[in-house]
């Protein structure tokens, strides 16, 4: 969860569009999951600017899968945000586990992104 959709949900509760319960099912799991293998930050990207990303080196092929789908499904279930989910440093097997759990990645190079962002046209290189 970030700054804008904290904000944005509890205008949302203000104006009654959202009911509170509703909203207290949104923020249950936050702002960490615990894994066992791993603490997952939901709340990294409202204390950061930036959310968590997965650094694959010294993890096996299904903690790295089983973090990734934790960040994409309480990612979009309880934040209502759907934000980039980054797996970095990945070995074959890390990469290979986590996208066939959750396919929608994209590789590039030891990197797998799922639900990139779409270029930001004010800021060029």
């Amino acid at each position: 969860m970030d700054a804008h959709t904290l904000r944005e949900l509890l205008d949302d509760v203000a104006a009654g569009r959202v009911d509170p319960d509703a909203a207290v099912t949104r923020l249950r799991r936050l702002p960490f999951a615990d894994l066992g293998h791993a603490r997952v930050d939901h709340h990294r990207a409202l204390r950061q600017g930036l959310a968590e990303a997965v650094y694959g080196p010294g993890k096996t092929p299904e903690q790295c899968a089983a973090i990734v789908t934790e960040l994409l499904s309480v990612g979009a279930a309880a934040t209502g945000a759907a934000r980039p989910v980054l797996l970095t440093r990945a070995d074959e097997a890390q990469a290979s586990a986590a996208l066939a759990a959750n396919p929608d990645g994209d590789r590039v190079g030891d990197t797998v992104i799922w639900r990139a962002a779409e270029p930001d046209d004010h800021f060029r290189v």
